[in-house]
């Protein structure tokens, strides 16, 4: 099989496997662009009717939806600001699929003319109040002749998503695919199923924070750089380029920091004077694979040799600095990958749930008595709708739910979506998602929904042997207590697994919780992807858990508290991998490690870039 056909195996797997039209039912709160005034394949521009869309409910949690077709942009469609001047959030632009929805710049774009670089999609500059934003399920296409066209320059805080998008440029078309360069305090977020064919530079990272999580990323045909990051923290897993050109740039800077794992990067007729990589900075790989360069991957940077070059082949275990530290490990010669190196949890794909039809699987949670103004609690409405048999339970768009009293989700329930609404509590919801009921379905998704800015959150407990997905949710105290398996994906709010024997993989977890922020009691905890702001300790791992987290970024401007552990590890395996801070008061941590084996306690005062638990 080649290195492309087996790159789209596991790009498209789960999205083109029988796939229908994503659509929305009627009374979901949802903004369908052809009421607006848009027509698909008609030949005839949409931008303004996209843009009288976009600007119906500035930053107001909606869906704006392009069904399937082609449709015309000649100008930047922009994120509203609305009134009161901080905008440019809580905006979700929708597809009805990767392969079925295409905006296309036409060739040679009267508005794209300049000398200047111009967006087709732009969502906001900072601050770090971009919160909510996402696009979804679409193709974009640059037309020739546009050469500094940028199709899409994204910004989302918090909360945020790039989901299956495809962006293609003409030959010699186009100068960024996906910029997120463009304005500092961009994320976290998370970019999962990202296809860039073309353009001059493919994908920019940029500035001190939020840091960005990436999974399942194919990079094509660039003629500059693939991937060019600076000063950012990036942490990519399923990377894979095919390219003529450096596939990945990591620039020198202070605290520039890339973590890359389980990826592919195919030299393309590439120069002899071409790195594969050009790292002048930090960099942690593992199962890497890099041929087609004479130069693989080149670390230009004082850490090691200037110069230091990784030979063709795939790449167990390495990084760039030889700052891996351990408490209780002798590092005085470790060598990743062997015999006595930890071995990591293997990895878990998030499961993909099938969509239904809107229109024959699908409930509205107000049709079981649930109060859209938010003034009665909507528990006991939400119970009958689970309890109805229904596949899908919506909350729509454009109202607000209060929830203040135990839900038990059970039967064959497979989806509760918020159509990207909002909820709110005053502390006493909890919802169980438990085994019983008639015809108990394989698994559950809780998604696309969000609590009251600064408000109390939901409870959500996990006692099923079947698998738990959270997705997309802002405002959710995960608690995992059961046998199943539990994903996470693009989750603002809270974790802890409870009980031992609970797995549990999570991709982009922000949490901006004071206390302990997230507690592995026995289980097993994969992470791609942290971050974290407030006072306490980050992850805590006893009772035997095992935590492999890769990329891990702190902003600590709270100031920390002496004798604080930011990790803390009691009888426990911990694999931490990546790990950064940034700090503005001159309070940075104070106490980096604290572990405990066998009735022995160590602490570690200075910054692991990779730490290594017994």
């Amino acid at each position: 099989m080649s290195t492309l056909v087996a790159v789209f195996a596991w790009f498209f797997a789960g999205v083109l496997s029988a796939q229908t039209p994503i659509s929305f039912p009627r009374d979901g709160g949802v903004l369908d662009v052809r009421e607006f005034g848009a027509k698909p394949d008609d030949a005839v521009d949409d931008t303004a009717a996209i843009q009288k869309a976009l600007d119906a409910f500035p930053n107001g949690n909606r869906i704006v939806y392009l069904p399937p077709g082609k449709w015309i942009v000649t100008d930047t469609l922009v994120w509203p600001k609305g009134e009161g001047g901080n905008g440019e959030k809580r905006t979700i632009l929708q597809g009805a699929g990767m392969m079925l929805t295409k905006i296309v710049l036409p060739d040679a774009a009267p508005g794209f003319a300049g000398d200047a670089p111009k967006s087709v999609i732009w969502t906001g500059n900072k601050p770090a109040q971009r919160f909510r934003n996402a696009v979804r399920d679409l193709t974009m296409e640059i037309g020739a002749g546009n050469p500094r066209a940028i199709a899409l320059q994204f910004n989302a805080s918090n909360q945020g998503c790039i989901r299956n998008l495809i962006l293609r440029a003409a030959p010699d078309s186009g100068w960024i695919g996906l910029d997120m360069g463009f304005t500092d305090e961009i994320g976290p977020l998370l970019v999962r199923r990202l296809l860039v064919e073309g353009f001059e530079t493919g994908i920019v990272t940029k500035w001190p924070v939020n840091s960005n999580t990436f999974e399942h990323i194919i990079l094509r045909g660039q003629r500059k750089l693939g991937w060019h990051n600076y000063h950012q923290m990036i942490f990519v897993r399923n990377l894979a380029s095919d390219n003529a050109v450096t596939a990945l740039y990591n620039e020198k800077d202070s605290n520039a920091t890339v973590t890359l794992i389980d990826s592919k990067i195919t030299g393309m007729r590439a120069s002899a004077e071409t790195p594969g990589v050009l790292n002048e900075r930090h960099m942690y790989l593992r199962n890497v694979q890099v041929n087609g360069y004479e130069l693989p991957i080149d670390h230009a940077d004082k850490g090691r040799d200037k110069g230091d070059v990784t030979k063709a082949g795939v790449i167990a275990e390495d990084t760039s600095h030889t700052h891996v530290s351990g408490l209780f490990r002798d590092l005085s010669d470790h060598t990743f990958g062997s015999a006595g190196a930890v071995k990591h949890l293997p990895v878990k794909e998030t499961p993909e749930v099938p969509w239904g039809d809107p229109s024959k699987e699908w409930v509205n949670i107000e049709r079981f008595g649930a109060d859209g103004t938010g003034k009665e609690d909507a528990s006991k409405a939400l119970q009958r709708a689970i309890d109805s048999g229904a596949a899908t339970i919506y909350l729509p768009a454009g109202k607000e739910f209060f929830f203040d009293s135990e839900v038990v989700i059970r039967g064959p329930v497979r989806r509760i979506i918020g159509l990207e609404g909002r909820f709110f509590t005053e502390g006493k919801a909890v919802w169980r998602f438990v085994d019983g009921g008639r015809n108990d379905g394989p698994g559950l998704i809780i998604e696309r929904m969000t609590n009251r800015s600064g408000g109390q959150m939901i409870q959500l407990r996990h006692e099923s042997k079947r698998p738990l997905i959270v997705s997309s949710v802002t405002g959710v105290d995960v608690e995992g207590h059961g046998p199943g398996d539990l994903f996470v994906d693009d989750l603002c709010g809270q974790l802890n697994l409870n009980q031992p024997g609970q797995s549990a993989w999570c991709r982009q977890l922000n949490i901006e919780h004071e206390g302990t922020m997230c507690r592995n009691n026995g289980g097993k905890l994969w992470i791609l992807g942290m971050k974290t702001e407030k006072i306490g300790t980050i992850i805590e791992t006893v009772n035997g858990g095992i935590t492999d987290a890769s990329g891990i970024f702190l902003y600590s401007n709270a100031g920390w508290r002496e004798g604080l552990p930011a990790f803390l590890i009691e009888n426990s395996t911990a694999m931490l991998c990546g790990i950064n801070e940034r700090n503005y008061n001159r309070q940075p941590v104070s106490l980096w490690v604290r572990e405990t084996q066998g009735g022995e306690t160590r602490e570690m005062k200075d910054l692991p870039w990779v730490y290594l638990s017994k």
